[in-house]
């Protein structure tokens, strides 16, 4: 039976991701920072699966998560990272501690599981990582810089990885998801915001946007042609 971690399982998206993957056979790692009920609510579904927690503010918790999950496993065949945080500012005053803060949680946390986990993958020669990025890391966002900055040295690292552990039959992508003003981010999202990416969508159908999402993120993890792509799940052109 295959196995996954799922990194920001509590969250809309990855939850629905979990989901997924647990109708398609997976065993799970559910990884949670501060909200351990919404991985509770999914262990009932998939009582083989086990929880992990860990706050990737701290530099040593992608190691230690690591750690954890060979012992408990073994083995990992699909690691999804589902983390993120918002904090928009226009440019002009953005607090350096807001930037940086962002940086740490959406960029540096996702370099560090890879670090933590590469001489797992390597050792295998096998796995497959997906990383959420943002449609904002290809079209910038205004009043949303440190994000959009973030996420854009993110799809640099997807490739980057990806050319490094191609050779060794590891692939590595990104999906950009499509805004669900139901998620956490989405919920933090302005007014204004939500508004306008209504408005950019070309598709006005409505739709069960994370299960239809966590399916098109599925499929991109299980197919053994893609590696260093950046796939959308929007409609919304960049």
């Amino acid at each position: 039976m295959p196995t996954a971690l799922i990194l920001g399982s509590s969250g809309t998206l990855g939850s629905a991701i979990a989901a997924e993957l647990h109708a398609r056979g997976y065993t799970l790692g559910l990884h949670y920072n501060s909200r351990k009920e919404p991985c509770e609510t999914l262990l009932q579904r998939a009582p083989d699966a086990a929880l992990f927690q860990a706050n990737f503010n701290d530099p040593a918790a992608a190691a230690q998560l690591a750690a954890a999950v060979t012992q408990r496993f073994q083995r990992l065949d699909a690691l999804v990272w589902a983390c993120g945080i918002v904090k928009d500012s226009p440019l002009v005053s953005q607090p350096e501690s807001g930037l940086r803060e962002v940086v740490i949680t959406n960029l540096r946390g996702f370099f560090l599981v890879l670090k933590a986990f590469s001489r797992l993958f390597i050792k295998q020669k096998s796995g497959s990582v997906l990383a959420l990025s943002s449609h904002a890391a290809l079209a910038g966002r205004a009043g949303g810089t440190a994000y959009a900055m973030a996420h854009s040295g993110l799809i640099s690292l997807v490739k980057s990885a990806a050319r490094e552990w191609g050779p060794l039959g590891v692939r590595v992508n990104a999906v950009l998801p499509p805004f669900v003003a139901g998620s956490g981010m989405g919920r933090a999202a302005s007014p204004e915001f939500i508004e306008s990416a209504k408005h950019k969508r070309v598709l006005k159908t409505e739709c069960d946007a994370p299960a239809s999402f966590a399916k098109f993120a599925t499929g991109v993890l299980e197919n053994p042609l893609i590696s260093g792509q950046i796939l959308s799940a929007d409609s919304r052109i960049a």
